[in-house]
């Protein structure tokens, strides 16, 4: 079976037909979601969430398919055949590496991660750890929330709309990725 993970509840409103774990915000997220996988028995992952844009291009409700997630030095690849597979099915998608950052980034951070990411989260790069060392295959699917000059930290209503929108779009790539992990291909 394909697992839907996320750090949020709100980012797994529109997730349907799979087992759902939510797992919070930063490096405790590893844990929360080895926890988890203890009680399951998952044969692929989708990581959902919302990130913050790098680059000015990627407007609200942006989606990026992270073909790799940084932290710090450290990186991890996404599978490039999943990568390519996963880019089919959506071909809305941006394909491109996601930042994993200590703390929620503001503007001149976003652009200061914008020469080696796409996107801007806390927890992705924990999550693939943890996915990677039980070998089971997995994808990050992220949802822009916030743009490259907005700062998510201020807690604007605007933000609230789009994380409904945002969880609906990652509600309906997951049915669309799902399969494809549960069925091995790429």
């Amino acid at each position: 079976m394909t697992v839907a993970v996320a750090a949020l509840r709100t980012e797994l409103l529109f997730v349907r037909g799979m087992p759902r774990i939510v797992v919070g915000m930063g490096p405790r997220s590893r844990e929360r979601l080895a926890e988890a996988l203890g009680r399951l028995r998952a044969r692929g992952a989708v990581v959902l969430g919302f990130c913050g844009a790098t680059h000015a291009r990627l407007a609200p409700g942006s989606l990026i398919l992270a073909s790799s997630i940084r932290h710090g030095a450290e990186e991890i690849e996404v599978s490039g055949g999943l990568i390519a597979a996963a880019g089919k099915r959506l071909p809305a998608a941006e394909i491109g590496p996601v930042y994993t950052a200590d703390r929620i980034a503001d503007p001149p951070e976003k652009a200061r991660l914008s020469l080696f990411a796409m996107g801007v989260d806390m927890e992705s790069f924990h999550l693939a750890q943890e996915l990677r060392a039980r070998r089971v295959p997995f994808l990050i699917l992220r949802c822009v929330l916030d743009t490259l000059w907005e700062d998510v930290s201020r807690r604007s209503l605007r933000f609230v709309g789009r994380a409904i929108s945002c969880a609906r779009r990652l509600g309906r790539a997951a049915e669309v990725l799902a399969p494809m992990l549960a069925g091995g291909e790429g």
